[in-house]
């Protein structure tokens, strides 16, 4: 079976790149972590709102592993994100 390709899949993918660059940003210009954290707390809204459709088709332990896995993998990228940028600008 063939799955379709929303219009809107590009716009999310967007969206999801906007928040690791601004992280990116946040470590580059040595902000306080605590706008790094609140950021991220965006991101993870933002991921939960855009995904809201395929995480409500899923119930129990299904639900609660893929969202688990989901969050520490968004952390990770997020974490790197800010790092790389702590680094880039020099205060590593």
């Amino acid at each position: 079976m063939r799955s379709r390709r929303r219009p809107d899949d590009f716009a999310i993918a967007f969206g999801d790149l906007s928040f690791a660059i601004a992280i990116f940003a946040c470590g580059l210009f040595n902000a306080p972590l605590w706008s790094a954290g609140l950021a991220a707390f965006g991101m993870l809204a933002y991921w939960s709102w855009t995904r809201r459709t395929v995480l409500n088709r899923l119930r129990g332990a299904a639900w609660a592993s893929q969202t688990t896995l989901a969050i520490a993998v968004l952390i990770a990228i997020l974490a790197g994100a800010y790092w790389l940028g702590l680094g880039m600008g020099g205060t590593l």
